[in-house]
């Protein structure tokens, strides 16, 4: 498993099967339907997890950004 110099967490975008798994997982719905009228709700998937998704966390670490007011800033980001 890649990991992140800086982290040592899993290293986004590695070049692994794994990785390459995940992301056509998350991706499977873009592939699929070219605009989101297209997309029927039956395919709607009761829930969407990106810490496990094929085995694979797209998330990253929880920061404490402290008072500076950063937290809508690095929620959006991570």
């Amino acid at each position: 498993m890649k990991k992140n110099k800086l982290s040592g967490t899993k290293a986004f975008g590695e070049k692994t099967p794994e990785f390459a798994l995940a992301t056509g997982e998350a991706q499977k719905f873009r592939h699929r339907y070219s605009t989101i009228d297209g997309f029927p709700d039956s395919e709607v998937p009761k829930t969407f997890d990106l810490r496990n998704i094929s085995g694979y966390d797209f998330t990253g670490n929880v920061r404490d950004q402290g008072p500076c007011g950063s937290c809508f800033t690095m929620s959006f980001i991570q």
